[in-house]
Formats: structure tokens, C-alpha cells, sequence
């Protein structure tokens, strides 16, 4: 659920994301996934619908460390979403991402860039960049690796994300946004729900929005030993 405001202007918007995610490999190096979009984010937000799904056929890991992961991905965004209801831009994107993950006893860091361009449908190129520190109060790190399954009922982790969009071509040509999202989460580990809270705020001229408020409520459920 996000909370936007413009220009004096307040809106509030519904979206929710079906992930599915498989390894190929034991160590975890090779896999897949698909992410498939439903929200109310178009011109009227009183109409629901599907929006553009992304599948990436091939995700790998270059390094598959405890605390260093280095990962590109080959990803396809196929036009299933309605473009007339804004759910949608009717055109077939090719892309590449590369995500760098590093982690530090309570500390994480993460880095990741984008790359895409339309091969159907009105042609554009971007390149997103984007940035995020953390910190986690998981009570178990000691020296090491901080646990995947803490023992404790509530870990609680400040974040700040700082993101980056430029269009090199296409009808926004020469647009570039950039936001700073400072938050918190609050995470479950027996359950593995969690719950994300934070403020975005425009550090660019070109903005689309003047303020943004996000709450996010996710979970990652193991497949497999729910369908055993």
C-alpha cells in the first residue's frame, strides 16, 4: 500500500507482487523467476488488474558466499498488462541486472544496477541504480554470520535505500529521478512475515511524486515443503 502526494494532491494505491522462484542447482548458484504484478496503480484506482510480467529465465551467481553474493540476471518483461487502463505499456523489454550483496555481522549492503530497452511495442532505454544500508538487531551474530532463522520472536532492522532512473531514449528521453527511502522493518522469523514502513522523498527536479509513503507485507514460503 503506498500513500502518494503531488502538488498538494493526495492518492493512495494498491499493489501486490506473486513471486515464484526456483534453484536448479544444490548450491543455490542457478535459477529462475517470475514475478507476476496486480494492483490498482493505473489512471483509476478503483480498477484492479494485472500488470506486465517479468520473468528471468536465468539468474546466476558469480559468488555464492555466506556474507558476499555477486548475481546478474537475464530478465524478459512480457506486455500482459492493460495499457489503456495504465496497467501496462504494451511492449516487450529485454534486460540485465547485476546485484551485489555484502553482509557484516548486523550490517548488510546492497548495490544493484538495471538495464533495459524495449525490442516491440514504443521504443526507450533506462538504467536504474540503486543503493541500500541496513542494520539488524538480531541478537545472535557473535563474531559470525548472522543466522538465516534468528531465535527471537521480533527482529527489527532500519533501512535506508537511495535509487536512481535515467531514460537514455525514448518519449522521456533525458529524465532523471532520484529518491532517498528511509524505513523500518519488522520481521517474524518463526513465521517469516514481515512488514515494511517508509518515507520517500524526490532528490531530483524531475520527481514523480513530492512525497510517498510505503507499507509493504511480504512472506517467503518454501514451495516444496508446503506441497510435500
Amino acid at each position: 500500500m503506498d500513500n502518494f502526494r503531488t502538488d498538494g494532491n493526495e492518492e493512495s494505491v494498491f499493489s501486490s507482487s506473486l513471486e515464484l522462484a526456483v534453484a536448479w542447482t544444490d548450491d543455490f548458484r542457478l535459477g529462475s523467476e517470475i514475478f507476476i504484478p496486480f494492483s490498482n496503480t493505473g489512471v483509476s484506482n478503483d480498477q484492479y488488474g494485472l500488470g506486465d510480467i517479468e520473468i528471468q529465465p536465468i539468474k546466476y551467481a558469480f559468488l555464492n558466499q555466506p556474507e558476499t553474493i555477486l548475481t546478474g540476471v537475464f530478465r524478459v518483461t512480457l506486455p500482459t498488462g492493460n495499457e489503456s487502463r495504465g496497467l501496462g505499456g504494451e511492449q516487450t523489454v529485454l534486460g540485465g541486472n547485476l546485484f551485489f550483496d555484502q553482509a557484516y555481522r548486523n550490517w548488510y549492503l546492497g548495490i544493484n544496477a538495471e538495464y533495459g530497452a524495449s525490442v516491440s511495442g514504443p521504443t526507450f532505454s533506462e538504467l536504474e541504480l540503486g543503493l541500500a544500508l541496513t542494520y539488524s538487531f538480531i541478537e545472535e551474530t557473535g563474531e559470525g554470520v548472522a543466522p538465516a532463522r534468528p531465535n527471537q520472536p521480533l527482529v527489527v532492522t532500519l533501512m535506508l535505500e537511495l535509487t536512481a532512473e535515467s531514460v537514455l531514449s525514448g518519449e522521456d528521453e533525458g529524465e532523471d529521478v532520484i529518491n532517498l527511502l528511509p524505513g523500518l522493518q519488522l520481521w517474524h522469523p518463526e513465521s517469516n512475515w514481515q512488514v515494511r514502513m517508509g518515507v520517500g522523498f524526490p532528490l531530483s527536479s524531475d520527481r514523480e511524486y513530492d512525497i510517498a509513503v510505503h507499507l509493504q507485507v511480504g512472506n517467503h514460503f518454501d514451495w516444496g515443503e508446503i506441497l510435500k
